[in-house]
């Protein structure tokens, strides 16, 4: 089976080779583990973003920007384009590795999750293992990381601290927002995965979502971020096994459909877990068998997204 981590080694070096550009800064930790900070202590781009998220789909994925008008209003869009979803985004993309240290917390995501096997059970379920020296890890957190958590994410990982690139972004930055955004096809395999679904028999995928505007703090952003997927989120999938399971997919098949993640998360006291799950799904999707059969679900609210992003009273 091919190396996700190996897979995504021509990301980093780009990034490093164009840090001045792409206002991103990288540093070497006593311990020779690679740092790049993509908005923590620098701005970021979105050209560092396209390039953070292709990475966090382990190189399965392909990242761009495109324009889009609603109401007569300029946003921007992320599109992604995925083979191998189950791979790329349930064994990478997905933020299953919670980081917690003294005077540290973040979330992490990438193709070092594979080779940490970080949930296990998840990877047993796509039959997805990686063995690779070396280990690239996305985190998202306000904080850099010190050679403690490198040590621990190494040692996770079964390999030395020096095999270890992190990259790291907080959610209400220029690449974190963009990372958020392209997180609509990662929904809809997460959901399809809870509701018993075969996620392999997902071939490719594509999604577009609009990027969310930055914001004073870093909860707002995200919360306007995840309003974007579930409310104006659009995802096209290619599927051996178009049946029933797709129609809880989408975020409209949620309990708590209508309200935005911002109460949501003040309701859960922001906790992720304690949202409907349901909600996390994208606006509207499409799903085309291979046997040619065609089905569309969900639908778009572009007040919601307008709203949540203060372009509209």
């Amino acid at each position: 089976m091919f190396s996700i981590n190996e897979n995504v080694t021509g990301y980093v070096d780009e990034l490093l080779n164009k840090e001045e550009e792409l206002n991103v800064k990288s540093h070497y930790l006593e311990n020779q583990a690679t740092v790049i900070d993509c908005g923590v202590n620098t701005i970021g781009s979105i050209g560092a973003g396209m390039l953070y998220a292709s990475i966090a789909m382990g190189g399965l994925g392909r990242v761009s920007m495109v324009p889009g008008i609603i109401d007569g209003l300029y946003l921007q869009f992320s599109q992604v384009w995925i083979d191998r979803p189950a791979i790329a985004c349930l064994g990478s993309q997905k933020p299953a590795w919670k980081l917690k240290a003294e005077g540290f917390a973040g979330t992490a995501f990438g193709p070092a999750r594979a080779s940490a096997q970080k949930p296990k059970a998840l990877y047993q379920a796509i039959n997805y293992s990686d063995d690779a020296e070396t280990a690239v890890i996305n985190i998202e957190a306000t904080a850099l990381p010190t050679e403690k958590e490198i040590d621990n994410i190494a040692k996770q990982c079964s390999t030395d601290p020096e095999c270890v690139v992190a990259l790291v972004a907080p959610p209400g930055s220029i690449v974190g927002t963009f990372m958020t955004s392209t997180r609509a096809v990662e929904w809809v395999m997460n959901r399809l995965l809870q509701l018993g679904y075969n996620t392999s028999d997902v071939t490719s995928a594509s999604g577009v979502v609009p990027v969310a505007p930055l914001c004073p703090t870093d909860q707002e952003c995200m919360g306007s971020a995840l309003d974007a997927i579930a409310y104006y989120g659009m995802v096209s999938l290619y599927a051996k096994d178009a049946n029933d399971a797709f129609k809880s997919a989408t975020s409209d098949a949620s309990k708590v459909y209508g309200k935005s993640f911002k109460a949501l998360l003040k309701d859960a006291q922001g906790d992720y877990s304690k949202v409907d799950p349901a909600m996390f799904g994208p606006a509207r999707l499409m799903v085309n068998g291979l046997d040619g059969s065609l089905k569309t679900y969900g639908r778009l609210d572009p007040s919601m997204l307008l709203t949540s992003f203060g372009l509209k009273v």
